[in-house]
């Protein structure tokens, strides 16, 4: 009698978002969506902030070979994905109206649109696939490896994962100081 008790109350506080698997509920979905956006805020700064430094480095070190990638192709990359990042980041800090998009219905697949003001982090991924710039219409394939919106697409994803391994690292630091 007292296991099937236990065993009912583990199962409610599972339900109602209490102790235990916690995955399910709207807390943890909200959470997780605020640590997705956070991140890739602080993954596009510092994604613009390695391309602007890759151009500064190149600049200095033009030696007049080695890389085929031209110099105005690099900055024009740069300058693309700046304005990207001054176009999405407010949408990151707004966040997505979900109850907006509910209302436009889901789009079908491969066809993106924008559904509001505010963004999660994976509209500003989807966007970053979809809104290929016309600088890289007749660019070389490793201009293309290098800065086209996939290539960024992907080393902004990499960028994510390393501020959420900051983030879980300090956590554990925090945690460990306050429960030590």
């Amino acid at each position: 009698q007292e296991y099937r008790e236990r065993e009912y109350y583990l199962k409610m506080q599972v339900v109602a978002g209490g102790e235990g698997d916690d995955q399910g509920t709207p807390l943890y979905k909200l959470n997780a969506r605020l640590v997705a956006r956070f991140a890739t805020r602080v993954a596009l700064h510092s994604l613009v902030d390695e391309l602007q430094e890759n151009i500064a480095a190149a600049a200095q070190s033009s030696d007049g070979g080695g890389s085929s990638v031209d110099e105005e192709t690099r900055q024009k990359a740069a300058q693309w994905l700046l304005h990207f990042s001054n176009e999405w980041l407010p949408r990151l800090r707004k966040g997505a109206d979900d109850a907006k998009r509910r209302g436009m219905g889901t789009p079908p697949p491969g066809q993106w649109q924008r559904l509001c003001d505010g963004a999660d982090a994976e509209d500003v991924t989807e966007a970053l696939w979809q809104e290929l710039p016309q600088l890289f219409a007749e660019v070389n394939e490793e201009t293309k490896t290098l800065y086209a919106p996939e290539a960024l697409s992907a080393r902004l994803r990499g960028a994510r994962a390393d501020v959420c391994d900051m983030l879980a690292e300090e956590l554990r630091v925090l945690m460990a100081n306050e429960f030590s």
